[in-house]
């Protein structure tokens, strides 16, 4: 078996050393360089081109991904980035994509996250393996930073040492981002307060890896997920649940029946735990919540809106497409077909809905013909004896709550010792 891996790759020198090293302690691997063109400079198309060129001739298969709408805001520009990467990496079949974030990234993330209200866990930052931050995009695909430990200039003396060609991006300069002010403003490396910094992140780190595995443990102790996508809630075992973990489980139940891409705002996952204890009925961040537990997706969110909040979710395939309808389910098509949500059709024949609150069956999703309103299959239920799709809130909750692991061939911590060793050698 041929094993794969893809990088990040944008000429820059953490980039261009993560390549190198790459290359260099994973030689039998099928390595696979991503190149982001953002567009937001007119001479981007002719760099990656030249990244491209670059990347091939060190053995790595280049592949230059386009921004299709660039901003110049680096929020949406990193979004966009992992966009891109993670829907190649989905369509290359790699599971594993390497980043090179370096320690001074690290420091400089957690300077802007300290800069801005919120609790310890605003304070986590970046760790060696990471869930991709895209959804569904990211789905099936892990985030390395082999690099986490080393700083930015170690990975430029490495570079000088192997005489490799990196050029920096320009706007690495460029003040009017928060992170070069900081970058241009920084802590002494290695001082007393960049080592608190780096002390409160690793202690909010250990904090949360505890509190998601307690949380995963609660959810499989009071979460029933549904065949049709909906969860039912032992109310009585998450109120007597530390509140902390409680919290954690609802959150990650929560994005697994929205299938949405952000997070819940903590005062909404606070809401809704409120309600579950109560026995209130709650709609928030893209689920509704029944009176007796069961939460399903929020019909609002699917069907549309009155107020024009929120328009119809509906998803066109052709014969063979594969997809993801509303972050939730997987499909392969085996014929045209659309997906949108039940709203007020009757159910097929043979399908009986009555275990599905009557507040949640509006939203249950429905596999339409092509050309007409005829119901194919209503994903979950008897009459669907298809096996073309699959739902994903398994998968979204373990993403969430229990840690990543890397392929058993990958050491994560191979290219960075690479790197130490070769600045040790005599020159």
């Amino acid at each position: 078996m041929t094993h794969a891996l893809a990088l990040g790759y944008s000429g820059g020198g953490d980039s261009t050393a993560l390549l190198h090293a790459l290359r260099a302690c994973f030689p039998g691997v099928s390595l696979h360089a991503l190149i982001v063109d953002h567009g937001l400079r007119p001479e981007s198309g002719e760099e990656a081109a030249d990244n491209a060129d670059y990347a091939r001739s060190l053995g790595a298969e280049p592949h230059i991904l386009k921004w299709s709408a660039p901003r110049k805001n680096q929020a949406a520009a990193r979004q966009a980035r992992h966009t891109l990467l993670a829907g190649a990496c989905e369509g290359l079949g790699i599971n594993l994509l390497c980043l090179g974030h370096t320690l001074d990234d690290r420091i400089e993330t957690l300077r802007m996250r300290a800069n801005r209200e919120g609790g310890w866990r605003t304070l986590t930052g970046m760790t060696g393996l990471d869930a991709s931050p895209v959804w569904p995009e990211g789905r099936n695909l892990t985030v390395a930073r082999p690099f986490l430990g080393l700083r930015r200039e170690e990975l430029r003396a490495y570079l000088e040492k192997v005489e490799a060609r990196w050029v920096d991006d320009p706007s690495n300069e460029d003040p009017q981002f928060e992170r070069i002010r900081l970058r241009q403003d920084a802590y002494p490396a290695g001082g007393p307060a960049e080592h608190g910094l780096l002390s409160l992140s690793d202690q909010s780190l250990d904090a949360e890896r505890l509190l998601r595995s307690a949380a995963w443990r609660l959810t499989e102790r009071a979460v029933a997920m549904t065949a049709w996508g909906g969860a039912r809630l032992d109310r009585d075992k998450f109120t007597l649940a530390a509140r902390p973990m409680a919290l954690r489980a609802l959150e990650a139940v929560m994005m697994a029946v929205s299938g949405e891409a952000r997070l819940p705002a903590p005062e909404g996952v606070e809401a809704c735990l409120d309600a579950l204890e109560q026995g209130e009925a709650r709609t928030q961040a893209g689920v509704l919540l029944t009176t007796d537990g069961v939460m399903g997706r929020d019909p609002g969110a699917v069907l549309g809106r009155a107020d024009g909040g929120a328009d119809p979710v509906c998803l066109e395939l052709a014969e063979g497409d594969q997809a993801v309808f509303d972050g939730r389910i997987e499909i392969h098509a085996s014929s045209a077909c659309r997906m949108e949500a039940l709203g007020d059709r009757a159910a097929p024949d043979g399908d009986t809905l009555s275990e599905v609150p009557a507040t949640l069956r509006r939203s249950l999703t429905a596999i339409m013909a092509s050309d007409s309103d005829d119901i194919l299959a209503l994903p979950g239920f008897k009459s669907d004896e298809t096996d073309n799709w699959r739902l994903l809130c398994m998968d979204r909750l373990r993403r969430w709550l229990l840690p990543c692991e890397a392929p058993a061939w990958f050491d994560e911590d191979k290219s960075a010792a690479h790197i130490v060793a070769a600045l040790a050698k005599p020159a």
